[in-house]
């Protein structure tokens, strides 16, 4: 918008330039033709009146030497006559000879283009213009004596007026520059406000679901904009809702089927049993009573310890945290878990912030789980130990069983995981949720068919 106030404002000004420019040269050159006619006519009653014989080019400058001078005060003209053959004869003012108005012999340009105005450069190291006119003074019998010529050096100049209308019409450009740019200043804070309002509501908040209505009060193409986002916000919020919902319902269908399938085998056994018991009851002995009942309570531990599980995965892992010393609790680990190999730097101390049995718990399933993915046949050879990086400490367990398929290798956290032929799956969920509440993280560093290495980090308590 100022770019176009800007070019108007330069195209004004160049057509009024050359308006005025137009204007004074023809006014100037009329006014040429008007000064040289009256001199013309001075000049040639001057001869006529003083010369009693026929008058020729050589007599010129001794009748007009005094004359000449006279003349072009009165006009307020330079005046200068030239032979017929361009020979500068005489001049008003000998300054224009030496400047080159007046040259000592006519171009022949000049000679062969009388009686019009012409304009001229008078040296070839000045760009200024000069009109001329030049026309012939002829005697009484109408042969021609000479070549006068007349020069306008004043017509260049710009007039006053001129000046003074070009001067206001470049305050009033300036005013207008400047309320244009105020108003451009306006219109685009108007437009900018309203994006800027959408762009803050869509910056507050991270979740897409919790995105903020923008209020407009202009129904302008800025309020449709705005109206049309907070309808988007709307449906937005109603997708949330009912992706949340889906979700949520797909979760409990998961675990209730999760439940159903891990409390349905240990039912089983229980029921075939029962029956059996039943039909035998009347040659139960104390022996197969006693058979019986260990049985039942074996499939009872184990319902037990999937609600256990199912207990400690829907559970956030909050508890009182104090200090706990890792070398001491690894030693712990170790005397459960005598033929692992226990790798501890042999000196310094580490401590986090954490609960000692909650990680101690973490460490007990990375252990059970390591004996247990090495194929029977094979001896187990599993180590475990830390080491500290910077602020962290790093604890891991290797083993040299068969490894986690690639393929599965982004589900090993996920509830419902496992290798095993047995159990929930929840194991790594539940160990995962104890170690990001203590600020850590989990995860596999290496995986192949020669073993597997979890490793988990820990913040040092400064």
């Amino acid at each position: 918008m100022l770019l176009l106030v800007l070019v108007g404002f330069g195209a004004t000004g160049i057509v009024s330039g050359l308006h005025f420019r137009a204007e004074e040269v023809e006014y100037h050159r009329d006014r040429l033709q008007r000064k040289e006619q009256a001199i013309e006519a001075h000049l040639t009653h001057e001869l006529n009146r003083e010369s009693e014989t026929p008058l020729s080019t050589n007599s010129l400058p001794e009748l007009l030497s005094s004359e000449l001078c006279s003349i072009a005060d009165i006009h307020g003209m330079d005046v200068a006559l030239y032979s017929m053959d361009g020979v500068l004869l005489l001049s008003s003012n000998p300054v224009l000879n030496d400047d080159g108005t007046f040259p000592m012999r006519l171009p022949e340009g000049i000679r062969s283009q009388r009686n019009e105005v012409l304009t001229i450069h008078p040296s070839s190291d000045t760009i200024r213009e000069v009109m001329i006119y030049s026309s012939e003074i002829v005697n009484p019998e109408g042969l021609p004596l000479a070549i006068m010529v007349v020069p306008y050096t004043d017509g260049r100049t710009l007039p006053v007026e001129d000046e003074a209308f070009f001067r206001a019409l470049a305050y009033l450009n300036i005013v207008l520059f400047l309320a244009a740019a105020y108003f451009a200043y306006l219109l685009s804070r108007s437009i900018t406000r309203g994006l800027d309002a959408v762009g803050d509501a869509m910056r507050s908040t991270r979740s897409t679901a919790d995105k903020k209505k923008v209020k407009w009060n202009s129904k302008d193409e800025i309020g449709a904009l705005i109206a049309e986002y907070n309808r988007m916000v709307d449906m937005t919020e109603e997708h949330a809702r009912a992706l949340a919902l889906a979700e949520k319902e797909s979760a409990w269908k998961e675990m209730a089927q999760q439940v159903a399938h891990e409390i349905k085998n240990p039912l089983t056994p229980m029921r075939l049993m029962t029956q059996l018991h039943a039909m035998n009851a009347g040659q139960q002995s104390a022996e197969s009573v006693k058979e019986f009942a260990e049985g039942m309570l074996a499939q009872i531990d184990a319902m037990a310890q999937i609600a256990g599980d199912f207990s400690q995965f829907t559970q956030t892992p909050e508890r009182d945290q104090t200090n706990v010393d890792l070398r001491n609790l690894l030693k712990e680990a170790h005397a459960a878990y005598p033929h692992a190999s226990l790798l501890l730097p042999r000196e310094g101390e580490w401590t986090v912030l954490a609960n000692e049995e909650q990680l101690l718990r973490v460490i007990n399933n990375l252990l059970n789980n390591a004996f247990e993915s090495v194929e029977s046949g094979l001896k187990a050879m599993v180590s475990f130990g830390l080491r500290q990086e910077e602020s962290q400490v790093h604890i891991f367990v290797r083993d040299n069983g068969s490894g986690i398929p690639k393929h599965r290798m982004e589900q090993i956290f996920e509830p419902k995981f496992t290798t095993k032929s047995r159990g929930t799956g929840l194991g790594l969920a539940i160990v995962k949720a104890i170690v990001e509440s203590f600020h850590g993280r989990i995860w596999v560093e290496e995986s192949s068919d020669a073993g597997t290495e979890f490793v988990f980090s820990l913040p040092l308590k400064g």
